[in-house]
């Protein structure tokens, strides 16, 4: 029976505290009817910490979601009905919303390029295939990125209905569109200040000062004509 999980994540990335029951368990997992554990999606790793019940702890090691349901999996079992306190380990959310950011604002910048959408990107790395990409426009990408972070843009996180969206014209977000199930209708944008903007359900900072500095930034030349662009930021 499936159990549907509210995603609090969604609306404050910076919640780390809330309170759930267990609407469904087993061997060293649970659901719950509400969450702050960002589930393992989109390149971005899930969140870790701790859930507490009646006197009790146990750890949460990762988080997946399969369909409208996130399953926790825990070092001990909890059973259904346990009403539980989460604590969401705050150093590897930030971390982790740090990066995320950052990787949509260096796609952002790449894209004003005129270069084609990425084939693939996690919190390291975008990879473009085909793609002209220089040394050279990667070094000024750097020096933008810096400028931002310094401008401190906001970082604006909204809802739009799908029909709006088709109708806008749009053809980078219409084209991003049809990737998504028809039965989404309605979705999660995300705009970095006004130099990126994409459809995403992971967690963001609320401002580029908040993603902090870049400590590399450098192209790779790979095999059939693929450029890889890795990145680092300060810890």
């Amino acid at each position: 029976m499936s159990a549907n999980s509210l995603p609090l994540y969604a609306d404050d990335s910076h919640l780390t505290e809330f309170d759930g029951v267990v609407v469904k368990s087993g061997p060293r997992f649970v659901v719950l009817d509400r969450t702050a554990f960002y589930p393992d999606s989109g390149g971005q790793p899930s969140d870790v910490g701790i859930l507490r019940h009646v006197g009790s702890e146990v750890k949460v090691g990762k988080v997946v979601k399969r369909g409208l349901e996130i399953y926790h999996y825990l070092d001990a079992d909890v059973p259904v009905g346990a009403a539980v306190h989460g604590f969401v380990d705050w150093p590897t959310r930030n971390w982790n919303m740090r990066r995320h950011s950052a990787e949509h604002l260096i796609t952002g910048l790449i894209e004003a390029l005129g270069e084609p959408p990425k084939i693939f990107s996690d919190l390291e790395k975008l990879e473009y295939q085909p793609s002209n990409l220089t040394a050279e426009q990667i070094a000024a990408v750097r020096r933008h990125f810096d400028e931002i972070i310094d401008e401190n843009a906001s970082v604006r996180v909204y809802y739009e209905d799908r029909a709006k969206i088709d109708a806008s014209g749009d053809p980078r977000k219409i084209s991003f569109l049809q990737k998504i199930p028809r039965s989404v209708d309605r979705l999660r944008i995300v705009d970095i200040g006004a130099y990126a903007s994409t459809f995403c359900f992971g967690t963001h900072v609320k401002s580029t000062m908040e993603i902090g500095r870049l400590v590399e930034l450098r192209l790779e030349d790979a095999k059939k004509g693929k450029k890889i662009v890795h990145f680092r930021l300060e810890p």
